[in-house]
């Protein structure tokens, strides 16, 4: 079993004693999640360890493992705090009302939105980082994902079914989400283009439809070429 990169200061940690706050301070653990998903984005979870997470929220370097046992445990509740609630309000949504068109738009725009939201090192850290966690939590992870992805294609299956694209393999929905959870290394929030416009452009795009044509650009005024002395 790997070793915990974040274990070997646990003994140096507790030295300092943390403060009575860090303990029992329920906004203390959200932080220390929300610091986890940062810096393993960001640094990867080898990189990172928990000294690093304990700086990053200002508290004292032995107070994580009054919140969370170890590295893992950080590890794995920012993976589950950023899938599960993220496939709960997607598994709502195909539930809904509406054609299998009119709903699969709208799944591509929110999880485009979740990916792209108020925490996207968040939503790219569960991409990524959760294939270092291990046994029962591994399991649990990946029981959430084999959800994640049997949606998916059932929405593929029923876009089939309603005539609105004419295949629906399982390397399809591989390109597609990997094209949609790619987004977030290229896309910026100043560069022309919503979020609502990307989600629409790759909906359009697994369905075989031509994107829309762009408005044809004016002339400017003054800048007409001369015409030949032969025309």
């Amino acid at each position: 079993m790997m070793l915990d990169s974040g274990y070997c200061h646990r003994s140096s940690a507790r030295m300092a004693r943390p403060r009575r706050s860090e303990i029992n301070d329920d906004n203390r653990r959200e932080a220390l999640v929300r610091a986890a998903a940062r810096l393993f984005n960001r640094h990867g979870y080898q990189g990172t360890s928990v000294r690093d997470i304990a700086a990053a929220t200002g508290m004292r370097s032995g107070s994580p493992f009054y919140h969370f046992a170890s590295k893992q445990d950080l590890l794995f509740e920012a993976t589950m705090q950023g899938l599960g609630p993220a496939l709960a309000e997607l598994e709502s949504i195909w539930a809904g009302k509406g054609t299998a068109l009119q709903r699969f738009r709208v799944l591509v725009r929110t999880h485009l939105g979740q990916l792209l939201g108020t925490d996207p090192d968040m939503a790219a850290m569960v991409v990524s980082e959760w294939r270092w966690l291990e046994g029962e939590q591994r399991a649990q992870v990946i029981a959430l994902r084999d959800r994640f992805e049997q949606l998916w294609q059932q929405v593929f299956d029923a876009l089939v079914a309603a005539g609105e694209m004419p295949a629906a393999e399982r390397t399809t929905r591989l390109f597609f989400l990997g094209a949609l959870h790619s987004v977030g290394q290229w896309y910026r929030k100043d560069g022309g283009l919503g979020i609502g416009q990307v989600a629409d452009a790759l909906a359009d795009f697994v369905l075989c439809r031509p994107a829309p044509a762009r408005p044809a650009r004016r002339a400017r005024a003054g800048k007409r070429r001369p015409a030949s002395k032969g025309s």
